[in-house]
């Protein structure tokens, strides 16, 4: 199952690629992503962490690309052992940034989970 969320909000894309490439950023623009263990400070292919969400599910991650060029990332979580592919897109959208998040599973986790990517991104986007 596919299911897409798109936000554009007004800060710069710039801004947004850095509180995505940075891990000690992700809880100011995603507060239910309580705790990150990562093995380094900065998104890049093959990285693997940990993530806590809202306190509750810990879930193992890997980050599988990322072309900072494109203003792309995509990541593999696994929660409950279902794996979700969560791929990012951002591009210059007016004077903002225009954010698409594709979350992919088996089941309907992507339907689950996108109210919460999209209250994230919209506080991602803010200036």
């Amino acid at each position: 199952m596919r299911h897409t969320v798109t936000v554009a909000g007004p800060a710069a894309p710039d801004v947004v690629w850095e509180r995505y490439a940075r891990y000690d950023r992700w809880a100011h623009w995603a507060p239910h992503l309580r705790a990150v263990e990562t093995d380094g400070d900065v998104i890049r292919p093959g990285a693997r962490g940990v993530v806590q969400v809202a306190g509750l599910l810990r879930g193992r991650f890997t980050v599988t690309e990322v072309d900072r060029s494109h203003g792309t990332w995509t990541w593999q979580l696994i929660f409950l052992g279902i794996p979700v592919q969560v791929g990012h897109t951002l591009s210059a959208h007016g004077t903002g940034t225009r954010v698409v998040v594709e979350l992919t599973a088996a089941c309907p986790v992507p339907l689950l989970y996108a109210p919460m990517v999209h209250w994230a991104l919209h506080r991602l986007t803010r200036v």
